[in-house]
């Protein structure tokens, strides 16, 4: 039986208020809704009383509660809105609206309120009935839903002018988001605005200021590449928990992007595939952690031109801003959920992927291009192949194996020849340079076998083209391994020199 000050909560299935509930959950430090209480709700709507009408959260709630008593037109007194939230502690008989009997569309339990789209963002204005059965203009919530449900934006993130929140398959997940943006949300509440306008800001270490034009001020600020923030903060997650706790079930992510403005309500969907996330939740705690944290901190540069002149900026370019979570996109984390986006996992971006990101080969695969050594991660690669691709260990091994043989017989030999056409040819010339080492071996031991050969090169799937980039892959690390670039430095490009080319590369996409 349940304590009488149980505020009898647990989870919905409804992303906005599962979202709210696992917000409710990070401010009282409880681990299940169930724990919550109703004296912990009060902690809830006392910092919806402090902080949502001071009007440092008005860009952020505009787009979320339009024409509530926290903003806008109908911004009123805290007092005027604790029917709402401070839902729980109003008797329900108060809404003589309610129809007696009525239940909660989002847990089941006995309704304490209706709710229309000041309440629930995207839902239908007041007195709107939209074909719904009985004339209904608003839909019954249970008390203390409509305050879980009030503090989702917490939960949340403004980005890109909208409100992000994510949703997992296990709430587990789902609220390690809540806390995490919970903290960047009390953290910015915290903060005094900019003087100085620029296009980043010390104390924004995950988000971008934002220039209201009209009132010549700082605003809230807001988060960038909201996907790639999600990725980012994924990788976070996964490396605070310990390995136990990582889920053995596959756990997909969905970040919503919603606006409920009047001018242009919108919702964008993004998954994250349970693929993409076991892979990034394995790739930070293992032997692929090291390649893994080179990839995550791809995030593109900024261009800080706002401190010149319109004309200035026009004639010269300005100086470059390192990119980071909430301030840019990462390209690698963009590129990783698009293997996805056709609704299965596509093996030709797979391959693109593992080239660019885990071999270093640059963008456009210019002729006579040089790689990165340090990129070139075998068990980052590996990781891939089981997680995203699911392809079988067995020809994971041939691949490997054969791999090696090549590696092995490059640093006996010193072919250079056969290295380049690895890391550099076309899946047909490498083929042909490995016909011509094989009859270079026939009078010693023979560089592979048919069944070697077999095994790593033929299958029905026709990826030759990430077979070769997975050879590279281990042979160039294999060979980094060996002193192999010590002797032969030419075969490298500086870290600094590629990262510059990839950048421009980008920008010029």
């Amino acid at each position: 039986m349940k304590d009488a000050g149980s505020a009898k909560l647990q989870w919905t299935g409804h992303v906005l208020v599962d979202v709210g509930i696992a917000g409710v959950c990070a401010l009282t430090s409880r681990s299940r809704p169930e724990d919550v209480s109703v004296d912990d709700l009060d902690r809830v709507s006392d910092f919806i009383a402090e902080n949502y009408f001071s009007g440092k959260l008005d860009p952020f709630l505009n787009v979320v509660f339009l024409n509530s008593g926290y903003c806008g037109p109908n911004k009123t007194h805290p007092k005027a809105y604790e029917d709402v939230f401070r839902a729980h502690r109003v008797e329900p008989a108060k809404n003589v609206a309610l129809a007696a009997g009525a239940t909660c569309v989002f847990s089941g339990k006995p309704a304490g309120a209706l709710v229309h789209r000041q309440h629930l963002p995207l839902f239908s204005a007041a007195e709107v009935m939209n074909f719904r059965p009985t004339g209904q203009t608003a839909v019954p919530i249970a008390s203390s839903y409509l305050v879980a449900l009030q503090f989702a934006p917490m939960a949340g993130r403004r980005a890109e002018g909208r409100m992000l929140v994510v949703h997992a398959d296990d709430p587990s997940t789902t609220a390690a988001f809540a806390r995490r943006y919970l903290e960047d949300n009390r953290r910015l509440l915290a903060l005094a605005l900019p003087t100085e306008r620029a296009i980043v800001h010390p104390s924004f270490a995950r988000e971008q200021p934002m220039w209201d034009s009209q009132k010549k001020s700082h605003k809230m600020a807001d988060v960038k590449g909201p996907r790639s923030l999600v990725l980012w903060d994924l990788t976070e997650i996964a490396g605070e928990a310990h390995p136990s706790d990582l889920r053995p079930h596959p756990v997909a992510l969905t970040v919503y992007l919603l606006s409920n403005s009047g001018q242009g309500p919108s919702l964008e969907v993004l998954d994250i595939p349970s693929g993409a996330v076991s892979f990034v939740r394995r790739a930070v705690q293992g032997a692929a952690r090291p390649a893994w944290i080179r990839i995550r901190s791809r995030f593109q540069p900024l261009r800080d031109s706002s401190d010149e002149p319109a004309a200035r900026r026009r004639k010269k370019a300005s100086a470059m801003v390192p990119g980071r979570a909430g301030w840019s996109r990462n390209r690698a984390f963009e590129d990783l959920c698009q293997i996805f986006d056709a609704g299965f996992a596509d093996r030709t971006l797979a391959g693109r992927w593992l080239g660019r990101y885990v071999l270093g080969r640059p963008a456009g695969e210019p002729e006579k291009s040089r790689l990165r050594r340090s990129d070139a991660s075998w068990a980052l690669a590996e990781l891939l192949l089981e997680e995203v691709l699911g392809m079988k260990s067995e020809r994971i091994d041939a691949v490997k194996a054969f791999s090696d043989k090549l590696a092995e017989h490059i640093l006996r030999s010193n072919e250079r020849k056969l290295y380049h056409s690895i890391v550099f040819d076309k899946p047909y010339q490498l083929r042909a340079a490995l016909i011509r080492a094989q009859r270079r071996s026939v009078d010693g031991t023979l560089l592979f076998g048919l069944d070697e050969y077999a095994n790593a090169w033929l299958h029905e799937d026709g990826d030759e083209f990430l077979v070769r980039d997975l050879v590279a892959i281990r042979v160039v690390e294999r060979l980094a391994l060996s002193g192999y670039f010590e002797k032969n430095p030419e075969d490298l490009q500086p870290e600094q020199e590629n990262e510059e080319n990839a950048e421009t590369a980008e920008r010029e996409r």
